[in-house]
């Protein structure tokens, strides 16, 4: 018989943030991948109350979760709590394990980690630690927001005294924490990775281009690039697969890096990891997605495509991950 898998979304809000929108969309093309794979499927949305949330596991009684919760309560500092609850539960669900999720989601923690296993990441510090009026381009960002939330131009400072009084501005708006860390002004990749029989699997990787961007305008993936598809920065930021011989031992470097992230986080299913390579060449780890966005036009589908993996492949094997680790 054909497994039953409950899809997990974020609680339904009046007015949803766009990745939100993104994840419930995500959900509907789940729905068609299993259809196509044969599987019986609903959607739920997540219910923090962990009563509640059990009782709405017992009643539909799925083989398997596919987890897309990307916030809980309106923060994504909580998104571990799913995975938490499915484990206590002892329900098969996909992506990685709580621990994994709260580790990466951490800017603070995943930079400690990526310190421990030797894995090159910029230098950073904290607002309230950072030694003040250090020279060089500082970059602010959440400690444990996802998206590209909050960020944009304004982001990227000279020196640690505007990027102190920046983070603790952002602190005041968005109540929230934030991070400063060194830009490193250069290339852009991302390195996809899906769980497959074998173990995990890094596919296509990709490089963003900043196209039309100028002399004004630093090279970023900011929000206005991942989800205002009417502005200059979404239109002229862009993937490539296709790279020259001379990018060959860089490529072979990211996945070994990636796959090093990857036993190191103890991620599980799907990931992405997303570098910065620094004018002499030298790649730095700026981010450590668990579960990363499943759109069909997200990074990780499209580098699946260039797998030749179709979608309902993918999320087969992101399933059998699932069933396997339970």
């Amino acid at each position: 018989m054909a497994p039953h898998i409950l899809i997990l979304i974020p609680e339904l809000k009046e007015i949803e943030p766009d990745d939100n929108l993104a994840t419930i969309s995500t959900a509907r093309e789940l729905v068609r991948h299993y259809g196509q794979l044969g599987y019986s499927n609903v959607i739920r949305h997540f219910d923090y109350a962990p009563a509640d949330f059990k009782t709405a596991i017992l009643q539909e009684k799925p083989d398997c979760v596919f987890n897309l919760v990307e916030s809980v309560s309106g923060t994504s500092r909580l998104i571990h709590l799913p995975p938490i609850y499915l484990e206590e539960l002892q329900v098969p669900y996909t992506g990685c394990p709580a621990h994994a999720i709260e580790m990466s989601n951490d800017k603070i923690l995943a930079k400690r980690i990526l310190e421990f296993l030797q894995v090159p990441t910029p230098r950073w510090d904290t607002p309230k630690s950072l030694p003040d009026d250090v020279l060089g381009t500082w970059f602010v960002k959440a400690q444990h927001e996802h998206a590209s939330f909050g960020i944009s131009q304004r982001n990227v400072v000279q020196g640690t005294r505007a990027a102190v009084d920046l983070a603790r501005q952002l602190a005041l708006e968005h109540k929230i924490p934030w991070i400063i860390e060194e830009f490193i002004a250069g290339r852009e990749f991302n390195v996809s990775i899906v769980e497959s029989l074998h173990g995990p699997k890094t596919l296509p990787i990709a490089e963003i281009l900043f196209e039309n961007f100028g002399s004004d305008r630093y090279n970023i993936v900011d929000y206005n690039a991942k989800w205002n598809e009417e502005s200059f920065e979404y239109k002229n930021t862009v993937r490539r697969y296709d790279f020259p011989a001379a990018d060959s031992r860089l490529l072979k470097t990211l996945e070994e890096l990636s796959l090093k992230v990857w036993r190191g986080f103890d991620l599980r299913g799907w990931a992405r990891v997303d570098y910065r390579i620094d004018n002499s060449g030298h790649p730095f780890v700026i981010d450590v997605n668990a579960n990363p966005d499943l759109s069909l036009d997200a990074g990780f589908m499209t580098a699946a495509a260039r797998a030749e993996i179709p979608p309902h492949e993918a999320i087969r094997m992101i399933t059998n991950a699932a069933f396997n680790a339970a």
